[in-house]
């Protein structure tokens, strides 16, 4: 028999990421299973039951498990965060979290590397100066969410693993993610413009989320990486980039900052802040980028 695949468990398959990743791995090899509150059956994906809220998992998942990639975690976005919102998405993060730690440290488990996902939000407004992995964490519910999750996530390497921890940026695709949102108007010729539209969007393909993951278990990194693109740009940019690529052309309709927060409340954080954010560390560790700019990977989107 040859060499014996590798067995990733993953939470949060079914989202976004989740589902490029599943992709991706099975595409090199590596067999996948997903902790799920429903197990309804997935072709070529292992379902393993496990349910945050009840503190309840499958200790059959951990056991099975090589490597473990934890993106599992409530959509900071969709709907205004009143204090029960705030809540319920860190929770969603720091309980998930706690529940796997748990089950690690109750079964004997062979997991070698945890990949766990957290985001750019953790340095909340950061200028026009980029920021990298070595810079404080921000203010505001975004900084605080994310440095709660964090937290959570660094007591992985208690249970004797390498662990990757991921702050993955804007993720830019074609079926989902931060650009369905920006142009969801479209259809409509118009694409608002929101706030001032020069607030810097630290930007991610998710076919290089996935395969920065990938690439995190092929070399065995450990350590916090920023996953965002080399070249950050505004929000204008990514608005003309999108008119220019579509070959339409489409009014641009600007939206007061004040009348966001008047709509969104704390929620128009996640829009109006800017995040200028260094891919340095990830791309000196070897790591080469299949969309390191605004126009190649609109171009793949678009096209798609």
């Amino acid at each position: 028999i040859g060499r014996c695949m590798k067995k990733v468990l993953i939470s949060g398959g079914s989202g976004l990421i989740g589902r490029h990743l599943t992709d991706i791995l099975l595409q090199n090899g590596y067999a996948v299973a997903w902790l799920s509150r429903s197990v309804k059956p997935h072709k070529d994906v292992n379902m393993y039951k496990w349910d945050v809220d009840a503190g309840y998992i499958d200790p059959e998942a951990i056991l099975w498990a090589d490597v473990l990639v934890h993106l599992a975690g409530e959509s900071i976005a969709g709907k205004r965060w009143t204090a029960k919102r705030k809540q319920a998405i860190i929770e969603s993060r720091t309980k998930s979290t706690e529940l796997l730690i748990a089950a690690m440290q109750q079964h004997n488990h062979h997991i070698e590397q945890v990949v766990a996902a957290s985001a750019i939000g953790f340095y909340g407004e950061t200028g026009e100066m980029p920021v990298d992995e070595t810079n404080a964490s921000g203010n505001g519910f975004l900084s605080e969410s994310v440095r709660q999750w964090e937290d959570a996530t660094s007591k992985f390497s208690a249970v004797g693993v390498n662990l990757v921890t991921l702050r993955i940026g804007i993720v830019l695709a074609e079926n989902g993610g931060a650009l369905k949102e920006i142009v969801q108007t479209k259809s409509l010729r118009v694409l608002p413009v929101m706030g001032s539209g020069k607030q810097i969007y630290a930007w991610i393909h998710i076919q290089d989320v996935g395969q920065i993951i990938l690439y995190c278990l092929q070399q065995k990194l450990s350590g916090i990486y920023n996953a965002v693109a080399p070249n950050p740009v505004s929000l204008k940019s990514i608005i003309q980039h999108y008119q220019q690529v579509s070959g339409k052309w489409y009014v641009q309709m600007p939206v007061p900052a004040f009348t966001l927060k008047l709509v969104l409340g704390e929620l128009s954080a996640v829009v109006l802040t800017g995040q200028n954010v260094s891919s340095a560390k990830i791309q000196s560790a070897g790591y080469q980028f299949s969309f390191p700019d605004i126009t190649s990977a609109l171009t793949q989107i678009i096209k798609a």
